[in-house]
């Protein structure tokens, strides 16, 4: 029986690395789960992922939505229940993480990140909360970044949209109160990027030189965070944030 024994888990931002394995990492710990994405792009990688779990004896969908809307936000939430019975976990992974200098930055694409990251955590997790209060289960996983606490050159978009979400984790917090429902969130640091592209990104080794690591992350490194948060031996963590990071933030 693994820790996550039949819970079904409903994983937004699915199509990408962080989202897709711990999409399988809950899967091995035997959820059943919820794959969204929002571009096409991503349908091929997604439908694998959902064969792969499938043939590991779990279920799994995959779903694209458009969930910095209302009406998208509340099609998935629907769908995932009509597709697997109801919603134990919410995964809020869905964003962009653009590098960006602030005096490049448009407004257009400030709009857009926040939209992405910040606007699409809030709907989700507005339409998958009343579910939640009904069954008086819930936890809610978001994921965020180190680049919150300590920030970093070029990141002014992405540190302010992890920096929001944050926040709104723990004021959220406040209004759940005392239900069986808790919030949390994951920060991953640097991930060695041969784990997730063929291209390095710039000044990833200048990154790894300041942890006292001296090793950037594996998606397994970051993954187990988000297992403990979504099963019940986190049940008295509320409002909390793992940071993953090889020591780059000490929380």
């Amino acid at each position: 029986m693994g820790r996550l024994q039949d819970r079904v888990a409903l994983i937004t931002g699915a199509g990408n690395p962080v989202g897709r394995a711990v999409a399988q990492a809950f899967a091995a710990e035997g959820a059943h789960v919820v794959l969204q994405y929002d571009d096409v792009v991503h349908r091929p990688a997604v439908n694998e992922l959902v064969r792969h779990i499938e043939r590991a004896g779990r279920r799994a969908v995959g779903l694209m939505a458009e969930i910095s809307s209302p009406s998208g936000a509340y099609a998935l939430t629907e769908a995932a229940v009509a597709g697997l019975g109801r919603v134990d976990i919410l995964v809020n992974n869905a964003g962009m993480r653009p590098a960006i200098p602030v005096v490049d930055t448009t407004a257009e694409q400030f709009d857009l990140v926040m939209a992405a990251n910040v606007r699409s955590a809030f709907m989700v997790t507005r339409m998958v909360l009343p579910l939640m209060f009904q069954q008086d289960y819930g936890r809610i996983v978001t994921t965020i970044s180190d680049i919150a606490y300590h920030g970093a050159p070029g990141y002014t978009l992405y540190g302010a949209a992890a920096g929001a979400l944050l926040g709104f984790t723990r004021s959220l917090v406040h209004d759940i109160g005392p239900r069986n429902v808790t919030a949390n969130c994951v920060a991953p640091g640097a991930i060695d990027p041969k784990a997730i592209s063929e291209t390095a990104r710039a000044g990833v080794e200048a990154i790894r030189r300041t942890l006292p690591s001296q090793r950037l992350g594996e998606l397994a490194d970051v993954t187990p965070s988000y297992i403990f948060l979504a099963s019940d031996d986190a049940r008295h963590m509320v409002g909390q944030c793992l940071s993953p990071c090889g020591g780059a933030v000490m929380l």
